[in-house]
């Protein structure tokens, strides 16, 4: 049993196509892993306070990392980065499935892979994570912008569904039911805040791509939103128009041309296992770089400067056109200028980002915060949390979703990963028949208390830390203990019963702020 994972992700150009097996033929009950975001991994010895951490420097989007635990492979614990200078895919001959397999030609990159060793009281997760913000600070263009404490409130603006024969729109969140939920929550004291608004284009949330700064009449118009974005800037709220920079709807649009198609020369198309919008196709990235471009031009001229985006930081493919193939080397080149010219007018937020692009991005998105839970795991270990903690605010996947919340809770105690909701001002029963009906629970009333509690408490906490990074972490039993460049201690219980450590009484499933002694 062995770990081997592409890093940035699987490769839709390339890697073989799977069926997924859903619940009632519509919903996904097994999670994929989550990708390898930083091109790093490492080792240490604990016995001999010896270890290092590995940064793949260049071929990163060739690589895969390889780990194997003693007893599985060698007698050893076994971990290292393996290149791909050729790739076999499967050509199709003939539509009778007719195929044969072919070797693609040599990949043209560098490998590079630095090594930072680490010693005296740094060999553990805590000192790699160090070693790797450092690194960032100093060789990957990355300053530290996290600077306090936001909660994120995104909002579902409108869908669609299937209606006799054309498509009606299901509207969810209009532009003054957020100004009246701003209003609501800043009378309760939640006035930091960070908001997506998803479906605010023209024809609803998957009417992709978007290029024009035109707002749905259904949500209140353009002229609305430019209001209620001009009303932000005089508060703590930073409002984000956000959309998907890597779809296409061939429902939505014409995508003829400008499309991705794999290695084979066949088109990709990425099935959502919904009953509106069935497939979406993939924009080759100088199509994406042109759009959002067009699309941001659009916006400064109303003075918008605030864009969220989707797909394009979290996606690297192999891909053909024009009967030219180019490799994820150069779909990295081509985001990575894009995100370069973007930034310049433009404040940016990803969703779960590669490394390369951090340092054009004022935030992460769905950061995760926990693992992947693969069974050979002896514990789930914050690495990027810890690293990025104090220079790159992060937010979570949406609280809505979590079964376990009280745990979730602890858990972004115990990161400093920043709080999500996903609102809507109607009941999301009305999502049941559009492509959005995973929404199950979202509405603003059933929420506002929660939210409240949420930033009351992990405002007053963060405020304690604010700017500060995480310069130890430790794990003893089911207590951990977070030190903080400041001198601030805080203690995570996740056990059932009452623990002491330092002289602190931590209540069971519970948290406790402290100082070192």
């Amino acid at each position: 049993m062995a770990y081997s994972q592409k890093v940035y992700g699987s490769d839709i150009g390339i890697d073989s196509s799977y069926v997924l097996s859903l619940f009632w033929d519509s919903y996904q009950t097994v999670n994929d892993g989550e990708n390898i975001m930083a091109p790093v991994y490492g080792m240490v010895h604990t016995d001999s306070d010896m270890g290092y951490l590995a940064i793949i420097e260049s071929g990163a989007e060739a690589a895969t990392i390889e780990a194997y635990p003693n007893g599985a492979y060698t007698n050893y614990n076994w971990i290292s980065a393996k290149f791909m200078k050729h790739t076999v895919y499967t050509q199709p001959t003939s539509k009778s499935g007719g195929s044969v397999s072919r070797v693609t030609d040599k990949i043209p990159y560098d490998i590079q892979i630095r090594y930072n060793f680490v010693g005296k009281g740094e060999a553990d997760y805590t000192g790699l994570a160090k070693s790797y913000r450092q690194y960032l600070l100093k060789e990957g263009g990355l300053e530290a912008t996290d600077h306090g404490f936001k909660i994120r409130l995104d909002f579902l603006g409108t869908e669609r569904e299937n209606w006799l024969f054309f498509k009606r729109a299901v509207t969810m969140t209009t532009v003054e039911q957020i100004q009246t939920i701003y209003k609501e929550l800043e009378e309760v004291g939640v006035t930091d805040i960070l908001s997506f608004y998803k479906g605010w284009q023209k024809g609803g949330v998957y009417s992709l791509p978007v290029a024009d700064y035109k707002a749905d009449s259904k949500i209140g118009g353009t002229k609305a939103l430019t209001e209620l974005i001009e009303e932000t800037k005089d508060t703590n709220i930073d409002f984000y128009l956000y959309t998907d920079g890597l779809r296409a709807n061939p429902d939505t649009g014409n995508t003829t041309f400008h499309v991705v198609k794999k290695i084979d020369k066949r088109l990709y198309q990425e099935e959502t296992y919904k009953e509106v919008y069935e497939t979406m196709k993939f924009l080759t990235p100088t199509r994406s770089k042109t759009l959002l471009n067009q699309l941001t031009k659009e916006m400064q001229q109303k003075g918008i400067q605030k864009l969220a985006l989707n797909g394009v930081g979290n996606t690297l493919f192999t891909w053909t056109y024009n009967g030219k193939s180019h490799m994820r080397s150069d779909t990295l080149q081509e985001y990575d200028s894009m995100f370069s010219e973007l930034k310049q007018n433009t404040d940016l937020i990803l969703d779960e980002p590669f490394a390369p692009y951090w340092k054009y991005i004022d935030g992460i998105t769905d950061m995760p915060v926990s693992d992947s839970d693969y069974i050979f795991t002896d514990e789930s270990i914050p690495f990027l949390s810890i690293a990025l903690k104090g220079v790159m605010p992060m937010y979570a996947d949406y609280t809505n979703f979590e079964a376990d919340k009280q745990k979730f809770f602890l858990k972004l105690v115990e990161t400093g990963i920043y709080p999500s909701f996903y609102l809507t001002w109607e009941d999301p029963s009305e999502l049941i028949n559009t492509n959005s009906n995973f929404l199950y629970t979202s509405k603003y009333s059933t929420y506002k208390k929660e939210i409240q509690e949420y930033y009351d408490e992990l405002k007053s906490l963060n405020d304690k830390i604010a700017g500060a990074t995480i310069e130890d972490h430790k794990k003893k039993g089911n207590l951990v203990v977070v030190t903080y460049s400041n001198g601030t201690k805080v203690y995570v219980n996740y056990g059932e019963q009452q623990v002491e450590e330092d002289g602190e009484r931590i209540p069971a499933l519970s948290y406790k702020v402290g100082d070192t002694k």
